[in-house]
């Protein structure tokens, strides 16, 4: 952990894109930021937590037992990192600017499924800035992210 640290401090540290194993690189950066939206508030709900799987199933088209072991995989790299920008940083670098802007809206959902608490939207707005997303793709990424959370309550539209 301390020479990653001081890798990191010096500039040595790069997020790639890829890695060796089971999952690319960007693909568990993108569970790993779903989850640190889910744990930002300090509470992991049934719902957050369904909304997750849901969201990777549905858009890297994994089988619920891929999730299950991608987010085993993602949770030890969350809790190991020093800090999200690496995350980000192989989110940036993996995906084009419309995947990002659907990531973000990814993000926005989870936060949104259980309710907005104030955290959750500072740090949807410092990874909108890490993504390299304009204001117009974080609008629509939230409006989007609203209307599918609004759905998955019932009531289409409420934020």
């Amino acid at each position: 952990m301390l020479e990653r640290l001081i890798g990191l401090l010096r500039g040595d540290v790069q997020a790639e894109a890829t890695e060796q194993g089971p999952f690319e690189r960007r693909l568990i950066a993108v569970a790993a930021l779903l989850l640190e939206t889910m744990y930002v508030d300090r509470s992991a709900s049934e719902v957050e937590q369904q909304a997750v799987k849901r969201l990777l199933m549905a858009r890297f088209q994994l089988p619920p037992e891929r999730v299950e072991q991608l987010l085993g995989i993602a949770e030890v790299r969350y809790a190991e990192a020093l800090d999200d920008w690496e995350f980000a940083e192989a989110v940036r670098v993996g995906f084009d600017l419309a995947d990002r802007q659907e990531i973000l809206a990814m993000l926005w959902e989870v936060a949104y499924v259980d309710g907005l608490e104030k955290l959750e939207g500072h740090l949807m707005q410092r990874l909108a800035t890490h993504l390299e997303l304009n204001e117009d793709a974080v609008a629509l990424a939230r409006a989007t992210a609203s209307t599918r959370a609004g759905v998955l309550r019932g009531t289409p539209g409420e934020c």
